[in-house]
């Protein structure tokens, strides 16, 4: 009984360390939008103050907290592994007691396009989220049964990193633990809601208090729309949980027909089991199978019908409709339905087979995933690495830092992206804003390639718009600096030249190595530090009730074992 209790997670950390393991040798993965720094100072915009819309919130602000007494590669090599042991683990719980039902279920879970989507894409917050989702479906079941709410709060607070991993969770958790005969009172059901709400407020608070709220780029739609990553079109890629928008995001094994069809058979497979996981699990079944077929419809719908007006309202017009832009994000719901219920689907085609053949086919199931996407081992086959960052890198925080002159810092050249040498060439987002610890301005405009031609997805952030124009129009940059409280330039002349040269005349070179580059600003210069006492107060509320919560719950689970 004892190994057969040690496999599902003997298996899940076997497949995040095929996974991940360039990732975990020292240094920093920096790849696409995930960026992680030796240590991350806690600054107004991580709590979504003074800045563009909250997109980060409160991700940044707990990693910078964390990062103090911790460095942060071993934050990133942590929460990535733990990720995938987690995602592995919590949907083999919840497909069923058997190793027949559980082994296959991590597979498909864990080792799916989705999951290389969201790892080559940079977005660990949401993968987080994603890891959690099982888990708050058994959270939400054992409140609705037992009355044991608390534990369901905490998931849904731990894991709202990001605007949209929070919504995943929130929209699980509320239907399943106050709905369908649930043994809560309607005051503990009440408060269920306002906790899973309350705990989110730190990113939709932040949101609704940005002057960004409407600002969303209706382009962003037909942009960031779900894209056909492999043979069959929109459909059958969001169905497999692909269908990102980036093409870098993607692996060469999405395209070939093998698997086209392990997609399709797992689809088949998961329609047969649904019936079977509906009988026992019929909350689970309705919700779960509402929401994934949503956010497929959605997904498919982002890359359809993206350029239709009506859509792109949604996005553009709607306050938070941004979090829908990129619809391939929201397939993740379908992908644990198509992990819980295709190895139900099998072992209802072999009800009358002899168990060996039951557990032969049961461990082809467990390996499918696998063979389908071989290109997912080992770091997407190298395109993650660690690396470690220039010692100039921390010279230039360490003068920053020192300095006596107050002011923010704009990182140039003026584009959101970077390539490093020293990173393989491979895209990354400016690591400035996170490494310094110094606000900095830096274009959060998009560029992206659509269907051949160049276009830019407009971003969010007042002061950047500002300075953007100012360098398009070819006139000096440090002149508009000081009024925008900025009075340093930080140039990093290893990057390619931007498409107009900025006129840095009114500055002076203070401090050069290596490939970095300080100017200081000549003109006076207004610092405004923003403040929203009322943000951090929440923000402080919500982290003391997930702290104090987790201290109950543990201290009431160790009185009651005892």
């Amino acid at each position: 009984p004892r190994l057969k209790t040690s496999l599902l997670p003997a298996w899940s950390v076997l497949m995040a360390l095929l996974v991940l393991l360039p990732v975990l040798m020292p240094g920093y993965v920096l790849h696409v939008d995930m960026v992680f720094v030796p240590q991350q100072t806690l600054l107004p915009w991580n709590l979504g103050i003074g800045g563009g819309l909250p997109r980060s919130v409160p991700q940044d602000a707990v990693v910078s907290l964390l990062a103090g007494p911790i460095p942060g590669q071993v934050i990133q090599k942590s929460v990535l592994l733990a990720s995938l042991v987690l995602a592995g683990i919590g949907a083999g719980k919840l497909a069923g007691p058997s190793l027949a039902v559980q082994l296959p279920a991590a597979s498909i879970y864990v080792w799916s396009a989705y999951t290389a989507s969201r790892l080559l894409m940079g977005h660990w917050g949401l993968l987080w989220a994603a890891s959690l989702l099982p888990w708050v479906i058994v959270a939400a079941r054992t409140a609705r049964q037992r009355g044991h709410w608390l534990p369901l709060v905490l998931l849904c607070g731990f894991g709202a990193l990001v605007p949209t991993g929070g919504i995943l969770l929130a929209l699980l958790a509320i239907p399943l633990a106050t709905g369908f005969r649930s043994v809560l009172t309607p005051a503990r059901r009440a408060l269920v809601i306002a906790g899973v709400i309350a705990v989110n407020a730190p990113w939709w608070l932040a949101a609704v208090r940005s002057s960004s709220m409407h600002e969303s780029d209706p382009l962003g739609l037909v942009v960031f729309g779900a894209r056909a990553d492999g043979v069959g079109g929109v459909l059958t890629s969001v169905l497999a949980g692909g269908g990102v928008w980036n093409s870098e995001a993607t692996l060469g094994s999405r395209t070939t027909l093998f698997a086209a069809m392990g997609v399709l058979g797992l689809v088949a497979l998961a329609a047969l089991g649904w019936q079977r996981w509906w009988r026992d699990n019929p909350p689970e079944a309705v919700v779960l199978g509402a929401l994934a077929v949503l956010g497929v419809l959605w997904a498919w719908i982002s890359g359809t019908l993206g350029d239709q007006v009506w859509a792109q309202q949604i996005v553009s017009a709607v306050p938070g409709g941004g979090l829908l832009r990129d619809g391939q994000k929201w397939t993740v719901w379908w992908v644990l339905l198509l992990a819980v219920c295709a190895p139900w689907g099998l072992q209802r085609l072999l009800t009358r087979a002899d168990e060996n053949l039951r557990l032969f086919l049961a461990g082809a199931l467990t390996v499918l995933p696998i063979a389908v996407l071989p290109d997912l081992a080992a770091g997407a086959f190298g395109r993650l690495q660690a690396h470690s960052y220039p010692q100039e890198w921390d010279s230039l925080r360490d003068q920053l830092s020192r300095s006596q002159v107050a002011g923010d810092v704009v990182s140039l050249p003026w584009s959101p992206f970077r390539r490093y040498s020293w990173n393989g060439s491979g895209v990354v987002l400016d690591p400035l804003p996170r490494y310094l610890t110094r606000t900095v301005v830096w274009n959060d405009d998009l560029p992206v390639v659509l269907f051949g031609r160049l276009v830019e997805v407009g971003g969010d952030e007042p002061r950047a718009k500002i300075i953007g124009d100012t360098i398009a129009s070819g006139k000096a940059l440090p002149a508009r600096l000081g009024e925008l409280g900025v009075a340093w330039i930080v140039v990093q002349r290893d990057q390619p030249p931007a498409s107009r040269q900025v006129d840095l005349r009114g500055a002076t070179m203070v401090w050069q190595q290596g490939d970095l580059q300080l100017w200081r600003v000549d003109a006076p210069v207004t610092v405004r530090t923003p403040r929203d006492l009322v943000l951090v107060a929440v923000d402080l509320g919500v982290l003391l009730l997930l702290l104090g919560g987790s201290v109950a719950w543990v201290t009431g689970r160790i009185r009651s074992r005892v």
